[in-house]
Order: structure tokens, then C-alpha cells, then sequence
């Protein structure tokens, strides 16, 4: 029902009423105009009309009094159930201070100002002071022992997206698994060579799963490709790699840091950190100093890790290899010796050649050189020989030799020198091949140092001929004349005849000998072909472990779990700055959480490194144990020191989670930060003189006006309050002098009440209407009349504010008033909440019959709506369901000009608890609170709009906007006055909503959520919000409609 109207009368007609009486009673006056209404020039010039004019104003000022005399009488009423105009609310928002490069601690004082960049007219101030610390996050890590994953949260910072500190949604790419490697290195063993053609490492020891060592790499990460054999009982363990390392040669802390970049680390391990004034040594320093062993040695590496899904856990301790064995074979076949020679002539072996040249004699030797088969010193090497067969055997001996640096030495001169070097030799002296097997000279390579055999220095071995050969050599021989007759058969010639012969060639003819010639008869050894074969077993010089970042010597097991036995979330500082400035000075870090909740929640340990443990902190947690956006702030330990922690130099801080979850995620963590509020402050602003008058009015000079105001009024020394009301003052003892025109006026804080309908006439009491500044003191008979004084009325402290204004976006308050040179930059990394207008009396006179209704209990369900809203200013509406469960749902729609409104975990806290407090007991523990569930509505238009075809774009634009503005929940809707739980949206309501635009002429065509010209039904607790608008406009001028 509208309140009645008790004078209907408008200032324009006040006033003609007033022309009429004059006419009537003061005809002399007014005959200049009697026939006709006064001009303007006529007001101007004459006083009279102008008092007339100021009557009129008057009057239709008191007529409007006259009319609000129903309402005023209902205010009052409900004033005095003590339903009150509630005061605005400042929007609160966290603010952070970037100090200049190199500069120390500053200080920024409480109340100091922070304005918006673009208008500078909103201003927030700091809720209490902060000293600005160099403090700048350079990791932000969370490391997951119980999945063996980890997750590099500072890389995502700063990007929009929420990036989460516990646990990341399940198949979330920023969740990795951490790296384990074994690793085996030596600066010989794994040096790529073409000879190195095949990998076999032999383990032994307990649990060797094969899939612990499935896949292989060199020291550049190349993957090599592997077969892996395991025995059924799990003690020993063979891999065979298909293809050797290619990888130049790297020191442990080079491949450490080479292991950091392929897990999306940046290497620290080698930095050097600065710890106060003293300086702390690395890891790999450490490591040096305990395990012995040079880590910046260079080496050529193997690496293992296990299979992809194997998870290096502590609940898998007990089924984690263990290796007591350890050791490679490394093998080749098809090699060609690097030169060969006969004696001091070099040779082409592929070809085919004789070792010994087509005519051998004694002490020839074969020579073959091969630097890179000879210089493996313990390796079985094998001569492989594809030999021609030769003539006729004869009897030879061969030693096949090395040079040990002053001497040629035998492998097969001596029974020992065949045991100590393990010889075969299955080619029969070179002669041909063997039938049974492989036809091969096989030894094992010793220590075989350079030498210079046919002009070249190398690695040679030889084969010599030490005895007999491979034939006889032809020629001429001469023999006796006696012994020559004496070889013809006595058939022939007597022994008589022989000496007559014998002595007449002798004697006479003077002959004394005979010559024959007798022709060579070699059958030489030839090589058809020759090739050279190894296999070497070694156990590489260096073995380590690198396991979650960590890199440690091997000691039995090569895949640690992490030592954490919780999942931490791990905050590193920049260490240069810090350690010198920041240690012992309160740090303030502000984490933006994009998921809160609301209740209680177990507060989460907080530790901190001092270099070698990790030691409780004492914070105080605003997150409410990271459930919420706030400041976690504390006294930066002096024993904290930097240390290299997961690939970083840092100091580092940890939050610990026993029960870690997926919701805690943050848009960012934010050093420095210090609440701020939409508001300014306003000190000893004198509101005026008291003329001792009952209900007199002062008006402050800035609205709206926050709570927590304090009035002084300005009284006479001899004027003393009541017994028992001196301790409720402030008293205050002003000398001659000042602005009070006395000599001497106590100043008296006076209370400030809701109404004075239960004050007395001595109580200092005074109402305050926050909207418009409105101060009002009593009458004398409720409530004291301040004395007379000049200037004594003084409001000493008061703070006015922008309420929903306030509620600035992020990054939008960043002018921080001058004298802070220390300071480069201010910002809000979150966008203001909370700032709402203060009740207006259509507000009140709308919610309060709800309220009396209720009386402050609920009962039955409508009561918990009442009820909730009147627990908060922030609560623009609420309903309650009985949910599934039997509980109470609560939803709560709160003040916001966001397209999705956000009730924060503090709004919805503060109301549960304002519930619990006036429900029926047993159902206390039922009540919950929670955001409305909203329900986009998708709204496709098709408009007819008179303007010009150019404009047609802009005016799309313009419904679009339009309609976002319709579907807002708190301040769209068909009337302006926000959308309830659970209303229709209806078609019709959105075609003339559209319709009121002028530029409208007709709507063509609406659907909602795809249904055209239809209504969308929401459920009880769902609220309409915006989805998708798609407005299409053509352009018809002049109003045409088409038919």
C-alpha cells in the first residue's frame, strides 16, 4: 500500500496562490500586474515578488514534510524496535609496496593513501602500518612424496591463472613427475668411439625389477635403446643397449644442471650463496668435500631411470632395488686395424697381403696398429683372420708381442705369458683357417704403450717369426770330382774305373769339382682379410644417484624417495637483498586464492631452513589455514640462511599439509602486502556553534559516514556529567586561546545512539544519519541539549567512504601519495570487496515487517531469509532449502555490481553464525551457507532499430550491454530491483526490457537459452547471471517496420 499524499500542492502553484491573495488584500501593490502573470524582469525588480517566490519554496518544503508524516511515524516505529538505518561499508582490498632496486626497509605508515589510476578520485588507506621489506619470490614449488611429483607453480604466476599449492586437478599438466636417475660415468669407459658398438651392464643385488631400469640415456639425455633380462628370484639383472653413447664429456655438476633444465629448472647448484657475511658452501662442495671424489671431473655417462608409471614412494621402500654388483661389458666386432706392415713397409691388409712378405725368413714380423683397441688395457681382444691355405706345412714358430715402452714382450713365448694373458691362437701359425671354430689370435690387451713402427707412432702389436719358416731358399752348390765319380753305379763304372776316371780328371784335365742348382720352395701364410673384435669388463669410476633434484653418491640403493614425509608447498626469496635486510623484520605475504570456502579448517605448519633443518615458524594465518584470500604474516627468523634447495639458491620458507587438497589454488603470492580500505579520514572537523536550541542539526562535510565516529562538544569547566558517567568521557582540558571562546571548556566525547525514545536529559547523546551526515542532539527531555559555545560542536574523528564505488577492479589502485621515494610501485593484486551503500528507508521500510516478524528468531524457513539478510549489509538477498542431506542451505546473494556476484567465506561464516545464534538449537548444526547456484541464461535477439546502417554496430553493442545489465542479479530485473531465488526469466520481460530503448522499434525474434520466445523455470536455489548475448540490429530509418 503507497503512503497517503496530504498536499498535493507544487511550488509553482504555492505561489500563485500567494499572487491571488495579494491581488485580493494588497491591490495597490500588485495593479502593475494585475491583468497578467509578472516576467522575469518583473521578479527581478521588485522584493516583494521575490519573497512571494521564496514563500512558495517553503511551503511546498513543508508540504513534503507534511506527506512523509506516515512514513516518518513507521520509521520511527520501527526505530524503535530497534531496526536501524544500517551504515555503509568500506571496501577493503590488500595492497602491495615494490621497495626501489637496492633499496632497504621503509616504513609506510597506517591511514596512508592509495588511489585509483584513472579518475583518482577513489581512495583506499592502509589499515595499519607496514615496514616494506626486500622481499622478491623467486620459487614458489610444491613437492608431492606421497605421488613422487612435484609442481613449478612461479613459472604460471602472474599469467590469470590459478595455479595450485597442495595438489593439481587430476591430468594437470603442471603436475610433473620428479626425475631419478642412476648414473654411471668414467672418462674412458663410455667415450664414443665406432669400436664401441655394443653395452652390456650386468647388475646384481635384490629386487632388481627390470622395469626399475627400462629406459637408457647418454650424458646429453639421448634415449638409447635397451633389452633388459631379469632372473625370476630378482638378484642379478642384464641390459643390453642397442646403440653406445654419443655424448661429449661432462662433470657431475654439469650433468646435474643439465637434469635441472630437462625437469624446467634453472640450475643453482653451482651458484654461490651469500649468508650474511659469511659465505656458504654449495652442494657440489659439499659433496666434495664428503664423498672424495672431484665433481667437476668430466665424464662420459650412462643414465637409467625407471618406467614412466613407476612412482618413487616411501610406501615402496621395501620393493626398491638394491645393488651390491656392479659392472659393464663393452664389446665390438668388424674392426679394421688401423695399419698394418711387413717389416718397416706399410701394408693394405684390405686388400689382402702376406704378413711376411711371399719370401719369409727368420726374425720377419707383422705388424698391426689399432689406438683405439690397444690402449684398452684388461679388454679380450680378438684377431679375426680369414686365412689362404698354404702348400706344404713347415715347421715354424711365431711370438706374437706388444711394446711395453723399451721392449717388445711375448704374449706366447712362455706357459706363464699364455696363461697371464689368456692366449689362443687357432690359425696354425697363419696357415689356414681353423675348421672347428673361429679362426682368431685372442689375448688380453696389457699395458701397451706407443711406439714408431714404419714411420708412424701408434699402439702396434706384432707377430715375429722366431724360429724355422715357410720354405727354404733355392741356389747353386759345388761338390768334390771324387765324390761325384764316386756317386755313378758300380753297374756302370767299377771302383777301378772310378779312381782311373777320378785321377785322370784330377791329373790331367786339372778338374776338381762339379756345380748343381737346387730351386726355392716357400708356401708364405697370405691374409685374405682381417678384422679385429673386443670385450671389455669395467666398473665405471664414478656411480650417483640424482633423486628429486638432489644429487648424491650411489651407496647401494640408485632410487631414494623423498625424505618429506608430507606434501609441501616451498617458498624461496631472492637471498642477496633478504639476508641482509629482511631477517628479524615482520614479512607480510598476501595469497590470492582463487577457490575459497568457507568454516574452519586445521591450521597448516609453517617451517623455515636454517641451512640444515627445517624449524617451526609461528605466523599469524588470516587464510584461515589457506582456505580464503588473506595475509599470513611473521617475524623472518634470524637463523634463517639461504641454501640451495630443488635447483634453486634461495631462503626458503614451507607450509605443510598431512592432508593436502586439489581446491587451494592462488592467482598469486604477494610479498609486502597490507589490508587497505575504501575510506578517508576526517579529524577535528568543526561542525558548528550549539545555541542551546532542543533538537539542533549539524551537517558533516563528507558522506557517507562509516561507523566508529567520535563527537566532542565543547562544555563549560563547571559543567560536570552525572556520578558514574565520568569514566564513559573523554575529557580533555583546553587552555585560553584556542577556538572555543572561553577560558576554560572541557571537551566531552559524546555517545552516539539509534534513538532517543530511551535517553534521559542528562545523557550526552546524539543520532547520526550515516547517508547524509545528519547529526541531531535532543530535545532537553530525551537527550541533553549541548551547551552554548562557539565552534564546540567538533566531530574529532570520522571516516566517510565510497561503498559500492569502492569495489574497484584489480591493478587499478596504484597512486600512492607523495613522500615514499623508497617505494617504485603500489597495486591491488585482487580486486576491493565488500563495499556496499548504507541502508536507505525504502530499504528499511521494505525489510523490516520481514524482521518484525521474525523477531530475531528463526523458526520457520522464511526466517532464515530474514534473517540472513539482516545479518549483513553485504547480503542483498537469501533464501533457504532443505537440501538432500537435511541440512538448512542458505544461499546467500550478496551486493556486488560483478556480473557473478561472489559472497567471500567471511560474508558466508558471518551469516551461518548469525543464524546459529537465533535457530532452535538442534537445528544449529544443520545451517549452512553457500553462494546461490546461477544459472546462465544464453539470450540470442533479433531488433529493428531506427538509425543509421553505420551505426547499427554501435547500437549492438549498446543491447548487449544492456541486457548483462538486465540479467545482473542484484541490480537488474524487470523492475531494477535485482532478480529473486528461483523467478522465471521470461522472454516477454527481456522483449520490453529491450523496448525501452528509444532506438527500438520493434523486437523480431528472442530466445532463451535456445527457446524462442519461451520462459526458463529455476529452480529454488538458482539465480539468472548473463551467458552469452547475441544481439543482431538492422538498421531500419525512419521507423520502418517490416511486414
Amino acid at each position: 500500500m503507497n503512503d497517503p499524499t496530504l498536499d498535493f500542492r507544487t511550488a509553482e502553484q504555492f505561489y500563485r496562490q500567494a499572487l491571488a491573495l495579494a491581488r485580493t488584500y494588497a491591490p495597490e501593490w500588485t495593479d502593475p500586474w494585475v491583468g497578467a502573470e509578472p516576467t522575469a524582469e518583473d521578479v527581478n525588480q521588485d522584493p516583494g515578488l521575490v519573497l512571494l517566490n521564496l514563500f512558495s519554496l517553503l511551503a511546498r518544503y513543508i508540504g513534503e514534510m507534511e506527506n512523509q508524516l506516515p512514513r516518518q511515524r513507521q520509521l520511527a516505529f520501527y526505530q524503535f524496535l530497534n531496526l536501524q538505518l544500517r551504515p555503509p561499508l568500506a571496501a577493503k582490498v590488500p595492497l602491495t609496496f615494490t621497495l626501489q632496486e637496492g633499496q632497504g626497509p621503509c616504513e609506510v605508515p597506517q591511514d596512508s593513501a592509495v588511489l585509483d589510476t584513472e579518475t583518482q578520485k577513489i581512495r583506499f588507506e592502509t589499515n595499519e602500518s607496514l615496514l616494506v621489506v626486500p622481499a622478491t619470490l623467486s620459487a614458489l614449488l610444491t613437492m608431492i612424496p606421497s605421488q613422487d611429483r612435484y609442481i613449478n607453480a612461479f613459472d604460471s604466476l602472474g599469467g590469470g591463472c590459478a595455479v595450485p599449492l597442495f595438489l593439481a586437478q587430476q591430468n594437470d599438466a603442471l603436475e610433473i613427475p620428479l626425475s631419478h636417475w642412476f648414473m654411471l660415468g668414467d672418462p674412458e669407459l663410455f667415450k664414443p668411439d665406432p669400436a664401441l658398438q655394443r653395452i652390456t651392464v650386468n647388475l646384481s643385488g635384490v629386487r632388481l625389477a627390470p622395469e626399475y631400469f627400462e629406459q637408457w640415456a647418454d650424458g646429453a639425455l639421448n634415449p638409447l635403446g635397451a633389452t633388459v633380462t631379469g632372473t625370476h628370484d630378482g638378484l642379478n639383472l642384464q641390459i643390453e643397449l642397442h646403440q653406445p653413447p654419443s655424448s661429449a664429456a661432462l662433470s657431475p655438476t654439469q650433468l646435474e644442471a643439465e637434469l635441472y633444465a630437462a625437469d624446467g629448472r634453472l640450475s643453482g647448484f653451482t651458484e654461490t650463496v651469500q649468508t650474511g657475511a659469511q659465505q656458504g658452501a654449495t652442494d657440489s662442495q659439499t659433496r666434495q668435500a664428503t664423498d672424495g671424489q672431484d665433481a667437476s671431473e668430466p665424464c662420459y655417462w650412462l643414465l637409467t631411470q625407471p618406467a614412466p608409471m613407476l612412482r618413487i614412494t616411501n610406501s615402496m621402500l621395501n620393493q626398491l632395488p638394491v645393488i651390491t654388483g656392479l659392472s659393464c661389458t663393452l664389446s665390438g666386432d668388424g674392426i679394421m686395424p688401423e695399419q698394418a706392415a711387413s717389416g718397416q713397409v706399410q701394408i693394405n691388409i684390405r686388400n689382402g697381403a702376406y704378413p711376411f712378405g711371399q719370401t719369409p725368413a727368420a726374425e720377419d714380423a707383422f705388424y698391426l696398429r689399432s689406438d683405439t683397441l690397444f690402449t684398452r688395457q684388461g679388454a679380450e681382444i680378438a684377431l679375426n683372420f680369414d686365412l689362404g691355405d698354404v702348400a706344404a706345412d713347415y715347421p715354424v714358430t711365431l711370438y706374437w708381442q706388444y711394446w711395453d715402452g723399451s721392449a717388445w714382450q711375448s704374449f706366447n713365448e712362455t706357459p706363464t705369458q699364455i696363461s697371464t694373458y689368456r692366449f689362443v691362437d687357432t690359425t696354425n701359425a697363419l696357415r689356414n683357417d681353423n675348421p672347428l671354430g673361429p679362426t682368431w689370435v685372442r689375448f688380453l690387451c696389457p699395458d701397451i704403450q706407443p711406439t714408431t713402427v714404419a714411420g708412424v707412432e701408434g699402439y702396434w702389436i706384432r707377430v715375429v717369426i722366431a724360429s724355422g719358416g715357410y720354405g727354404d731358399i733355392g741356389g747353386i752348390t759345388t761338390q768334390g770330382v771324387a765324390a761325384t765319380i764316386n756317386a755313378i753305379p758300380d753297374t756302370i763304372l767299377t771302383t777301378e774305373q772310378k779312381q782311373q776316371v777320378t785321377a785322370y780328371l784330377k791329373d790331367v784335365e786339372g778338374a776338381n769339382f762339379s756345380y748343381s742348382y737346387t730351386p726355392s720352395s716357400y708356401a708364405p701364410p697370405y691374409i685374405k682379410s682381417l678384422c679385429l673384435s673386443y670385450a671389455y669388463t669395467a666398473v665405471p669410476s664414478n656411480l650417483w644417484s640424482y633423486n628429486a633434484f638432489t644429487l648424491s653418491r650411489f651407496l647401494f640403493s640408485p632410487f631414494k624417495p623423498m625424505e618429506e614425509r608430507y606434501t609441501g608447498c616451498y617458498l624461496g626469496f631472492a637471498p642477496d637483498d633478504f639476508n641482509r635486510y629482511t631477517l628479524g623484520q615482520r614479512l607480510c605475504l598476501y595469497f590470492h586464492l582463487a577457490q575459497e570456502s568457507a568454516g574452519e579448517s586445521p591450521a597448516l605448519p609453517w617451517q623455515y631452513y636454517d641451512g640444515l633443518n627445517w624449524r617451526a615458524l609461528a605466523v599469524d594465518d588470516a587464510t584461515a589455514g589457506l582456505t580464503r584470500s588473506g595475509i599470513v604474516s611473521f617475524t623472518v627468523p634470524e637463523d634463517l640462511r639461504a641454501a640451495t634447495l630443488y635447483a634453486q639458491a634461495a631462503c626458503w620458507l614451507r607450509i605443510q599439509s598431512a592432508r593436502p587438497s586439489q581446491d587451494v589454488t592462488v592467482y598469486g603470492v604477494y610479498p609486502n602486502t597490507v589490508m587497505g580500505s575504501n575510506r578517508s579520514t576526517v579529524l577535528d572537523e568543526t561542525l558548528g556553534s550549539s545555541n542551546e536550541q532542543p533538537s539542533q542539526v549539524f551537517e558533516m562535510a563528507y558522506t557517507p559516514v562509516l561507523a566508529g565516529m567520535e563527537l566532542e562538544v565543547g562544555e563549560p569547566a563547571g559543567m560536570e556529567p552525572a556520578p558514574g558517567e565520568e569514566e564513559d568521557l573523554s575529557l580533555t582540558v583546553t587552555s585560553p586561546g584556542t577556538s572555543v571562546q572561553s577560558s576554560d571548556v572541557v571537551w566531552r566525547r559524546w555517545d552516539l545512539v539509534d534513538s532517543f525514545s530511551f535517553s534521559g536529559p542528562a545523557d550526552r547523546v546524539y543520532t547520526l544519519d550515516n547517508e547524509n551526515g545528519m547529526i541531531r542532539f535532543g530535545d532537553g527531555c530525551h537527550g541533553m541539549i549541548p551547551p552554548r559555545g562557539y565552534n564546540n560542536i567538533v566531530a574529532a574523528f570520522y571516516q566517510y567512504t565510497q561503498g559500492l564505488a569502492g569495489n574497484v577492479g584489480a591493478d587499478e589502485l596504484t597512486v600512492l601519495r607523495p613522500g615514499f621515494n623508497a617505494i617504485a610501485s603500489v597495486s591491488n593484486p585482487a580486486a576491493a570487496l565488500g563495499g556496499v551503500n548504507g541502508d536507505t528507508r525504502h530499504e528499511l521500510l521494505a525489510t523490516a515487517p520481514p524482521q518484525v516478524k521474525a523477531n530475531g528468531r528463526a523458526v520457520q524457513l522464511d526466517d532464515f531469509d530474514t534473517l540472513a539478510r539482516a545479518a549483513s549489509s553485504e547480503v542483498s538477498r537469501a533464501h533457504a532449502v532443505i537440501a538432500a542431506d537435511g541440512r538448512i542451505a542458505v544461499g546467500v546473494l550478496a551486493i556486488s555490481q560483478a556480473a557473478q556476484p561472489y559472497a567471500s567465506p567471511a560474508l558466508l561464516d558471518e551469516v551461518a553464525n548469525y543464524l546459529r545464534e537465533r535457530c532452535l538449537a538442534p537445528l544449529a548444526t544443520r545451517i549452512y551457507t553457500c553462494e546461490p547456484r546461477y544459472l546462465p541464461i544464453d539470450v540470442v535477439a533479433q531488433v529493428g532499430v531506427n538509425v543509421a546502417p553505420d551505426q547499427r554496430l554501435t547500437v549492438q553493442q549498446d543491447l548487449t550491454r544492456q541486457l548483462q545489465a538486465f540479467l545482473q542479479p542484484v541490480f537488474g530485473g524487470p523492475e531494477g530491483q535485482g532478480w529473486d531465488f528461483g523467478q522465471t526469466v521470461q522472454a516477454a520481460q527481456a522483449t520490453r526490457f529491450l523496448r525501452r530503448d528509444p532506438r527500438v522499434t520493434e523486437v523480431m525474434g528472442l530466445s532463451l537459452n535456445g527457446v524462442q520466445g519461451g520462459n526458463i523455470a529455476l529452480a529454488p536455489d538458482q539465480v539468472p547471471v548473463a551467458g552469452s548475448i547475441s544481439v543482431l540490429a538492422y538498421a531500419r530509418p525512419g521507423g520502418e517496420v517490416a511486414r
